[in-house]
């Protein structure tokens, strides 16, 4: 008989929240800057960039999002309606194909696989096409790190990012809008209740913690290719 999460004492919500508590800003996050933080991302948020820095930050969603929506279609085709982490109002790459054409033109795609696929964009979105696809505590475990991360963040995140750069209406934004999730705090709740209802076993949810340390790791690493560009992308 499998062993949930709620027969150990520590429900899985609550382990993944621990991990993730610890996952942002830690002193691995940023290799080499420099002490007042990473310059990049305050930048960012500052109207500090050109348009090449802005769609660098659109470009790494939408190559993370790719492969994390290409999963959740194959577990669908899979388990049908059993799948129930089959979300769509989550869904991110509608919303982030808008936004590159804002930024970058007809011709992002091509862009965004060539200029802007760096190194440690490209092993995130490599890790995830290799283990989400056919592992279903993986898939969840890159899920949780990416959705309820830029949920918890986009509304804050949008409402600095558009007063900086004088930007009215959706247009280069609409990665930020969670248009049919009208009260995100209770959507989170809620998608916690979900993770600890999943009939996932003990070593199945020890995966899932460890997916989410290293989907953290990664994703600061695809950070660092920011940083490590953020002279070219500094506005003029």
């Amino acid at each position: 008989m499998k062993e949930n999460s709620m027969t150990t004492g520590t429900s899985l919500s609550q382990r993944l929240r621990a991990v993730s508590f610890g996952g942002h800003g830690s002193s691995e996050s940023w290799e080499g800057e420099e002490k007042s933080g990473p310059r990049y991302y305050d930048a960012y948020l500052n109207g500090g960039l050109n348009r090449e820095g802005i769609a660098a930050q659109a470009a790494q969603h939408f190559l993370m999002y790719e492969a994390i929506e290409g999963a959740a279609e194959e577990h669908r085709r899979r388990l049908g309606e059993d799948f129930a982490f089959w979300l769509p109002e989550l869904h991110r790459l509608p919303a982030l194909r808008r936004d590159l054409e804002h930024w970058i033109g007809p011709d992002w795609e091509s862009e965004v696989r060539s200029r802007y696929a760096t190194p440690g964009i490209r092993a995130y979105a490599d890790r995830i096409d290799e283990v989400a696809r056919a592992s279903l505590p993986h898939f969840v475990a890159h899920h949780y790190t990416r959705y309820l991360a830029d949920l918890s963040g986009g509304l804050m995140i949008a409402r600095m990012f558009e007063q900086s750069y004088g930007i009215e209406g959706d247009e280069g934004v609409r990665f930020y809008r969670f248009a049919e999730i009208e009260d995100p705090r209770a959507y989170k709740d809620r998608y916690r209740e979900l993770l600890d209802r999943a009939d996932f076993s003990e070593e199945e949810q020890g995966l899932i913690v460890d997916e989410v340390a290293l989907a953290y790791r990664l994703n600061n690493a695809a950070g660092s290719d920011l940083e490590a560009r953020f002279e070219e992308y500094r506005a003029a």
